[in-house]
């Protein structure tokens, strides 16, 4: 008896542990989704060696391996909404989308290169290759 007693009790923590486990994943996944989707990649607006990633036509294809500002195709992250006015949202002459999150656009603008030419207000929308999309 004692020892159906200790196997049952075992058999409860192992399905509590699996459960805790499953939802544990399900909540990262979750969250990353989520993550993902409030964000962009925004194209042609990044200072020379702070690309994020990929710029298959020249080769690059490794964080930080933009050579030049303003690279076509080097591309950041940003919050989603922003790309299209990056540029003037971080030189303070536009205004961010409502909810835009204070620390990802920071974050954004800090990567975002001078701008000397005032036509530029922004990138454009990228695939993770550099592509247009």
């Amino acid at each position: 008896m004692k020892n159906e007693k200790l196997i049952n009790k075992s058999q409860k923590s192992i399905g509590a542990a699996l459960a805790t486990s499953v939802l544990a994943t399900a909540l990262m996944t979750a969250s990353s989704v989520a993550s993902a989707a409030s964000t962009e990649r925004c194209g042609d607006v990044v200072k020379g060696g702070k690309n994020t990633c990929a710029v298959t036509s020249l080769g690059i294809s490794c964080q930080g391996n933009a050579s030049e500002d303003n690279m076509p195709g080097a591309w950041i992250k940003v919050p989603k909404g922003t790309c299209g006015n990056i540029v003037s949202i971080c030189a303070g002459t536009a205004e961010a989308p409502e909810g835009t999150k204070e620390k990802r656009l920071a974050k954004a603008c800090a990567k975002i290169a001078d701008q000397t030419d005032e036509t530029v207000v922004g990138g454009r929308l990228v695939d993770k290759y550099g592509e247009s999309i």
